[in-house]
């Protein structure tokens, strides 16, 4: 267990809030703030240890300081930004306790100062411990294994702003609105901050919700999502409707989906009969076969005149999974009605 740290809502920054996370965390900014805090620390830690104060030898301390912390900084930055989720990133436990065991000092040192603290180097450590937890929740295992350094169940409306590139009136507006439960001691429950999470942009670790069948995903994880499954074939990406397009190889049938979406995944499916697609927990069924709004849609999925299009949303994995394994046997197989969770 990690000591002397603080609890995300101080590591994280209000005024980064609604920045783009990429220019908050510019490595550069962050190398700048760990060679400043080197700096200041190197003078007190070498009186308080040795009794040194030597401009020389000081200097070389605070070199050989801010050089032992670029590493983990690096490999902290690259996770906490989620860059290449392929990539797998390694911090042993002593370089990452010394880590955050130096940001906390350094915080500590500006404050006593009266000097600006590390404020990004916070941020960075806020975002990754938020990273951690979401991954833990959903059952996957972070690759860097920060503390927990808080008790409560949810996260907080600075957490959610934070992850979600989002300016804080807009996460408290949204609770306002109670498109999620907030209390004031436990803040969002997990599951639904994850929900309202993928729906937005910003949102740095939306493949927390890919990790379990019944989070709520968005057009771009659904893409994902069948670009593994060996159910379908993907055909072709229609770069002007930003539309990817699928085909079950088993009877040729084809769907179209928002594969840039963020909000939902919406699906287009050409010639289906409207009785075959229910019970499967899709969400807004819409009949747009005479819809003159679609017919670049239509040409696209090079539709007949006499072919119908249907329009809907797959609210999680489970539903989009019980859609194709629905579509591949339409035709072949009596179907018997299956619910929303797949059963």
């Amino acid at each position: 267990m990690h000591k002397g740290t603080s609890k995300p809502l101080v590591l994280l920054q209000e005024p980064f809030l609604g920045e783009a996370v990429s220019d908050v965390l510019a490595i550069g900014a962050l190398l700048a703030e760990v060679e400043q805090a080197s700096v200041a620390m190197a003078a007190p830690l070498l009186r308080l240890c040795n009794g040194i104060d030597n401009e020389q030898e000081i200097s070389l301390s605070a070199t050989s300081l801010a050089w032992r912390m670029r590493g983990p900084l690096n490999v902290l930055h690259s996770w906490a930004l989620a860059d290449d989720l392929s990539i797998h990133h390694h911090l042993e436990s002593a370089s990452l306790e010394d880590f955050i065991n130096f940001v906390a000092m350094a915080r500590s040192l500006a404050e006593a100062q009266g000097a600006p603290v590390p404020g990004r180097l916070l941020h960075l450590l806020g975002l990754a411990m938020v990273r951690a937890r979401l991954e833990r929740h959903v059952g996957l295992s972070p690759s860097i294994d920060l503390p927990i350094l808080h008790s409560t169940d949810g996260l907080s409306v600075v957490e959610i702003a934070a992850v979600c590139g989002l300016k804080l009136t807009t996460v408290r507006n949204a609770v306002s609105r109670r498109e999620m439960v907030h209390t004031r001691e436990d803040g969002v429950p997990l599951d639904e901050a994850l929900d309202w999470m993928v729906q937005r942009s910003g949102f740095l670790y939306s493949h927390a919700n890919a990790a379990c069948q019944d989070r709520r995903i968005n057009g771009r994880l659904a893409s994902d999502w069948l670009a593994k499954c060996p159910e379908v074939i993907a055909e072709r990406y229609i770069s002007r409707l930003r539309l990817s397009m699928w085909r079950i190889p088993s009877n040729s049938r084809r769907i179209a989906l928002n594969a840039e979406g963020v909000r939902n995944c919406v699906l287009l499916l050409p010639g289906i009969e409207i009785d075959d697609m229910q019970g499967l927990g899709l969400e807004r069924l819409e009949d747009r076969s005479d819809d003159p709004a679609a017919e670049m849609h239509r040409e696209a999925l090079l539709l007949g005149p006499d072919e119908s299009l249907w329009q809907c949303q797959a609210p999680t994995l489970r539903v989009l999974a019980s859609l194709i394994d629905r579509l591949a046997c339409v035709g072949e197989v009596e179907m018997t009605p299956v619910d929303a969770c797949g059963s």
